[in-house]
């Protein structure tokens, strides 16, 4: 399965489209969005997305409710929580925002899990953990490291591609 990562979207239209196109171009299985979508507005853009869509809510997000519905109109195979634990091609996923950073360590010292994906500090990260393959794709706004990026994961092997959005041509 290919699953597009990206987090810390922050209302920033021009990289949410750009995402998308690469996300759709890539053929991705799935979307996961690790928070701060911001405002509602943002979740219209999904309707481009050719995938099912799983998100959690970040420390910024506003109007949850909403952002959850309105995200369940476009498809209601997407999914939007506090955090989200699925499973597929033999990997155990939790996904979470990360605004608290003992929580954070903690899922990933409990080995419970395979792959953590994880937002927030905009930082990117790659990286296994005693066993526990640690994601942070980065911000996809490009507001606070200058650099918008996304991620994509082959969860056969493993292959992580990360993508710079500042080269990808505009929408």
């Amino acid at each position: 399965m290919k699953i597009g990562i990206m987090s810390d979207t922050h209302d920033y239209l021009p990289n949410i489209r750009k995402a998308i196109a690469v996300f759709n171009d890539e053929k991705v299985d799935m979307v996961v969005h690790c928070g701060d979508f911001v405002s509602l507005f943002v979740i219209k853009e999904f309707e481009n997305l050719n995938s099912k869509i799983v998100g959690v809510f970040g420390n910024n997000d506003g109007e949850k409710t909403l952002l959850k519905e309105w995200l369940k109109e476009i498809d209601p195979d997407n999914e939007l929580e506090n955090y989200v634990s699925f499973e597929t091609d033999g990997h155990k996923f939790f996904v979470l925002h990360g605004t608290h950073a003992p929580i954070l360590e903690a899922v990933i010292q409990s080995k419970e899990y395979d792959v953590v994906i994880h937002g927030h500090t905009h930082e990117r990260q790659f990286e296994e953990i005693d066993g526990v393959l640690v994601i942070n794709p980065g911000e996809c706004c490009g507001y606070l490291t200058g650099k918008p990026t996304v991620a994509i994961l082959n969860t056969k092997d493993k292959e992580y591609q990360e993508i710079d959005l500042d080269e990808v041509s505009e929408i």
